[in-house]
């Protein structure tokens, strides 16, 4: 397990003066690179839970981290009813084609190729009849006693209006798992039809699925992977891998003094962009992408991406969406003037604010006071990185940069060290 954090930081920044934030409302930064801000808090917690806060009501961590890590930002989503939200309720899932389609990634050709259906923002998803064993796991399971026998939960982790996050072990090779508990009145149901027979599944489930992958494609995806899910009641329960050694970004960026030079960020935003057009690729729409939904996972070739909680995501059509569901403080301005916004234009301003506080320590992102010039792009970094965030943080989203064209950028297709400050 990681060990003890102190250093989260506070979700609902409405209330604080943009620009002059200081990073993590339980810390007392005034100079990104301090070490001490990881360790002083001025917030008061009386006002939460003791000893576990909500990391985001509607936005939990779907890998465990240590029982004393400290709280994350809640997920700023002023329209919405806290804790009592179906998930998707304003954006109901569109999801075309079959779960099968989710197999047609990089690491995969054999799945079988589904029609493509397009489905209305307000229509159920209902996936076409898929044959295999393979799929069989997304029938779920509504027996605690095989959940128990499949399945040891360990210590709670996490913890806010959806439910509960536990660390776990599958008992058969001691695989690391993490174990989401929902209120089942939260979960946004929709139809799969499996062997002939419709069958109630959560969206949740459906998109992780076609986003990453069945369960056997355990580790080969940037998306953390599905690997089972159970209806108990009053509850439902989402098994997923638990990528290890791994930590948020938000923690990474913690590890490093607060914030990363150029080339460590480049390495980890070549990442987040594959990953990005990948999810778009297979039609899914993120729609939350912040440095607590991401993770880094150690290994012998370098840090690693792995994408988590889909609790926020939909379909991505081509046409706009009018309601949010997400960290506002990363929503994209053209919600703020037309509410409305479109997916890929999204998510590049969403990966725009994610390199933004990669590299300046000082001060959380926030698209209001970006868009009011309080919150600025740092003149100390290269000119060629300042171009690729001015790019992504274009307030006119018709003007905004691609995923294609991130991926081409000259900052981000040079892997030279001497050319980053």
């Amino acid at each position: 397990m990681f060990p003890p954090r102190d250093t989260k930081r506070k979700a609902n920044r409405e209330e604080e003066t943009p620009g002059k934030r200081k990073r993590g409302a339980y810390t007392s930064p005034e100079v990104a690179r301090s070490v001490a801000r990881a360790t002083k808090r001025k917030a008061s917690r009386e006002a939460e839970m003791p000893s576990k806060r909500n990391r985001d009501a509607h936005n939990p961590p779907e890998v465990a981290g240590s029982v004393a890590r400290a709280p994350k930002r809640k997920a700023s989503r002023e329209a919405e009813t806290p804790c009592k939200r179906k998930r998707g309720a304003h954006n109901p899932p569109e999801v075309a084609g079959s779960v099968a389609r989710a197999t047609k990634r990089k690491a995969s050709k054999e799945a079988e190729t589904p029609s493509k259906r397009k489905r209305g923002e307000n229509s159920e998803t209902d996936p076409s009849s898929i044959n295999g064993s393979r799929f069989s796991f997304l029938v779920g399971h509504y027996s605690s006693s095989d959940f128990n026998d499949k399945y040891q939960k360990l210590q709670e982790v996490g913890e806010g209006g959806f439910g509960s996050v536990y660390a776990g072990l599958r008992k058969s090779d001691s695989l690391p798992v993490a174990i989401k508990c929902i209120q089942k009145y939260t979960v946004k149901f929709v139809t799969f039809v499996f062997e002939g027979q419709e069958h109630k599944i959560p969206f949740e489930v459906l998109n992780m699925v076609v986003a990453g992958g069945p369960a056997g494609f355990v580790g080969k995806s940037a998306v953390v992977q599905l690997l089972d899910w159970y209806d108990l009641g009053e509850e439902v329960f989402l098994v997923m891998e638990r990528p290890f050694p791994c930590v948020d970004l938000f923690d990474y960026l913690q590890d490093n003094c607060g914030l990363l030079d150029e080339h460590k960020a480049k390495i980890i935003m070549k990442q987040l962009v594959e990953a990005a057009i990948d999810m778009h690729a297979m039609k899914t729409f993120h729609r939350d992408l912040k440095l607590e939904n991401i993770l880094i996972q150690t290994t012998s070739d370098g840090p690693r991406v792995r994408i988590i909680d889909f609790g926020c995501g939909c379909y991505a059509k081509d046409g706009p969406y009018h309601s949010y569901s997400g960290t506002r403080t990363f929503a994209p301005p053209e919600f703020f003037s037309t509410n409305s916004y479109e997916a890929v234009p999204t998510t590049v301003w969403q990966l725009g604010a994610v390199l933004f506080e990669l590299l300046d320590g000082s001060i959380e992102f926030d698209t209001r006071a970006f868009i009011r010039s309080e919150v600025k792009i740092s003149n100390e970094l290269s000119q060629e990185c300042q171009d690729l965030l001015n790019m992504c943080l274009t307030p006119h989203s018709d003007k905004r940069a691609t995923l294609e064209q991130i991926r081409e950028h000259p900052w981000l297709s040079c892997s030279c060290v001497n050319c980053d400050k």
